[in-house]
């Protein structure tokens, strides 16, 4: 009897232990069962090793010696303790905090295709590697007295920083509908990162503010004077990214599988991972999105309801009003990466700071998600396909 209740505690401290992988993708699990799982996992495998131990030593006291064969639950319980530990997203996904910055940018082992989200806030201009970010997830940064934090879902590859000053640094708190859940270290309030809003927690309801950022190749980053601060990664830090399980997240990214979200609760009308640019100002309200293919082959395609223009260079893309000063702009891209409106002869750089012309005014940017579409889909239901 006692050896089977010891094996009962150690398969419950198992199940507790891992369950931070199958309630993240079993989608009908509600996330605030993730969230509670969060909080009690680790005292609860404490709690059940403690009970397994106490049975030993009340036999082995009983007895006048240990019992050999409770060796073997007791291994158990010592195992769910490590996987407790090593087997949530928060272990695996590290979020990076106030990574040093390059004191010569130019002799980073960058690739001029390797991607970088370059973020200007506060009055400070920092650029981060995509393949840096995407082992982390998050990067925690200072921008002056602002703290951001710059979010990286790999699953539905959205990208979004957000001005968390006034609740601290975020990290990996699970994931849900096949997005990243990133919570806040001070009162581990739950956010689902797509919608910006709060799940459950002391701080709900509450919404993340966006920032404004964009995304260049190492290529146009070299070219922008100043150029920007860049975070410092070395080789391993550009690695390619992998789950814990080798050559799993290849095969996911190659497929239409979308773990976390239901086949039922996808739209069909696109493969899943076709990369689109959504638009995610506040100002616009009709949320449309654009194949970013058909972005790439145009370079510059103005929204003429809403009043803004996607400029694509070397597989990026970036939104900019329509309005500056004042005067509506006729923007096309030159043979030097230069953008420059027709009327005026203003030009601008990529980021849309101005570099020569009759208008004083920096471009301002929108903000715009680059992600696949199954995930700007479901979270952007409304959301209206452009035509370029």
């Amino acid at each position: 009897m006692m050896l089977v209740l010891l094996y009962v505690l150690a398969i419950a401290s198992l199940v507790v232990s891992t369950s931070a992988l199958y309630l993240a993708l079993v989608p009908a699990v509600p996330a605030t069962w993730v969230y509670y799982h969060y909080l009690v996992r680790k005292p609860a495998v404490w709690v059940l090793l403690a009970a397994g131990v106490l049975i030993v030593g009340w036999a082995t006291v009983r007895d006048g010696a240990f019992p050999p064969a409770t060796l073997v639950p007791l291994l158990l319980l010592g195992v769910a303790i490590m996987l407790t530990y090593r087997m949530h997203q928060e272990v695996v996904f590290p979020a990076a905090d106030y990574p040093p910055m390059a004191d010569d940018p130019l002799l980073l082992p960058l690739r001029d295709d390797m991607q970088l989200a370059l973020i200007e806030h506060a009055g400070v201009s920092k650029a981060y590697p995509l393949d840096y970010v995407i082992h982390h997830h998050i990067v925690n940064d200072r921008f002056g007295d602002a703290t951001v934090a710059l979010t990286y879902c790999a699953m539905c590859r959205s990208i979004i920083p957000f001005d968390v000053t006034d609740i601290g640094p975020l990290f990996v708190g699970s994931f849900k509908k096949a997005n990243m859940i990133v919570a806040d270290r001070r009162t581990k309030t739950f956010f689902q990162q797509a919608t910006f809003n709060s799940i459950i927690g002391p701080l709900h309801p509450h919404t993340l503010a966006m920032i404004s950022f964009q995304i260049f190749s190492w290529a146009d980053v070299k070219r922008l004077d100043p150029l920007p601060q860049v975070a410092n990664v070395t080789e391993k830090d550009l690695r390619p990214f992998e789950l814990p399980i080798h050559g799993l997240w290849r095969r996911i990214v190659a497929s239409q599988f979308t773990p976390g979200l239901r086949h039922t609760d996808r739209d069909h009308s696109m493969p899943a991972r076709t990369r689109v640019v959504g638009i995610l100002e506040p100002a616009v309200h009709s949320r449309p999105v654009y194949v970013r293919d058909e972005l790439l082959k145009n370079h510059v395609v103005k929204n003429e309801e809403s009043g803004f223009y996607l400029v694509a260079v070397n597989g990026t893309v970036n939104g900019f009003q329509a309005r500056v000063d004042g005067h509506d702009i006729v923007l096309t891209l030159d043979d030097d990466h230069l953008l420059q409106d027709r009327a005026s002869g203003t030009a601008w750089d990529l980021r849309g700071h101005r570099v020569r012309g009759e208008l004083q005014a920096n471009l301002t940017p929108i903000a715009i998600s680059d992600e696949y579409w199954f995930s700007w889909r479901f979270f952007h239901p409304d959301t209206q396909v452009i035509d370029v």
